[in-house]
């Protein structure tokens, strides 16, 4: 009887703490009550404006990160399972993850979550992740009740950043646009000390030119990335994870920049001595950083669209023909299996 007594109060003192976290870190609870369901957590009130502030930016309407939207009540509860916290994916494996590269929200977007918002998220998967029939998580913006334009809120966390935090995540937003530039430029200039081997009339000066300029470049387009996937949530510089995909994209790029680096001051050097074998290394540096930046692109474009998108490319150009004799197999099968059915309920009735 004691034992059962001292688990009583044990349990008891859990639930006043879990409560107390939620009544006192959160002001809407604090004045709530419980639903005409009986639940302590509701949604419009305290489930939606964490998910409009911490959750919006990155997978509203406007930009949908991994085509994953808040906002989409089927996209949105695919990564909740009812009632079950710990097979609720949105929580065990993006709001409570320990890799920095899986947290959500990221740590460069105001993340992780408060204790009290991840109790309330918490809550509300254990109460049933009730998303009432109809609500709109984003409201289309219109003008104030007095007829003016809508209210501008300034981020204040964004505006106590100095100065040169600001700029360095400001650059790292023109990194998609800025990265073709010495791509382009290392690729034409492999090309050419190819067509160098045929006419070396072609072989030298436009490879030159296009190395000088796109090895600065890919320093550039190098930093602009650093800074851009911090942003984006792909994890800080520190981050060694040899699993992620992202992980390899990053420091491919690095050594292909430090490539281009070296073979430009390889050939500044080699038009100065005037060598034919410091012409013969950095033309080879070249051709090698010409041939990765392609690939490194390739995993680029993987990366951004999934890991499927060239396969589909292909695929529009040339039909897979074995998708289709998979259907004609699969079609074929399941005519024999219902003939089969037929036939057996034939013999059995005419047994009868």
């Amino acid at each position: 009887m004691r034992r059962n007594l001292g688990c009583l109060t044990m349990r008891s003192r859990s639930l006043f703490v879990f409560l107390s976290v939620l009544l006192f870190s959160t002001p809407s609870l604090s004045a709530g009550v419980l639903d005409a369901d009986g639940r302590l957590v509701q949604f419009e009130r305290d489930i939606a404006p964490i998910l409009r502030e911490k959750c919006l930016e990155c997978h509203g309407p406007e930009d949908a990160k991994n085509d994953f939207r808040v906002d989409e009540v089927d996209g949105m509860m695919s990564y909740v399972e009812a009632e079950d916290v710990e097979a609720s994916s949105l929580f065990t494996d993006y709001l409570t993850a320990e890799d920095e590269d899986m947290l959500m929200p990221p740590t460069s977007h105001g993340g992780p979550l408060s204790p009290g918002e991840l109790a309330l998220l918490r809550t509300w998967i254990h109460e049933g992740a009730i998303w009432p029939e109809g609500f709109q998580l984003v409201v289309p913006l219109a003008d104030n009740e007095l007829g003016g334009s809508p209210i501008q809120v300034i981020d204040a966390a964004t505006t106590s950043e100095g100065l040169l935090a600001r700029v360095w995540a400001f650059q790292g937003y023109l990194h998609p646009a800025a990265v073709h530039f010495p791509i382009a430029l290392l690729l034409v200039g492999g090309l050419f000390v190819v067509l160098g081997w045929k006419w070396p009339s072609v072989g030298t000066q436009v490879p030159l030119t296009c190395l000088w300029l796109g090895a600065p470049a890919a320093v550039a387009t190098t930093l602009m990335g650093w800074s851009f996937a911090t942003e984006q949530g792909y994890g800080a510089w520190t981050v060694v994870d040899t699993t992620k995909e992202v992980f390899w994209h990053r420091w491919s790029a690095v050594f292909i920049t430090l490539l281009a680096v070296i073979s430009a001051i390889v050939a500044g050097m080699a038009v100065r001595r005037e060598s034919p074998r410091l012409t013969a290394t950095w033309k080879a540096g070249l051709l090698v950083a010409a041939m990765l930046v392609g690939l490194v692109g390739h995993q680029g474009g993987e990366l951004t669209y999934g890991e499927t998108f060239y396969q589909r490319a292909f695929d529009r150009l040339w039909p897979p023909v074995k998708n289709v004799l998979d259907e004609t197999v699969a079609d074929s099968a399941i005519h024999s299996q219902v003939d089969r059915e037929i036939a057996g309920v034939t013999f059995d009735r005419s047994m009868r």
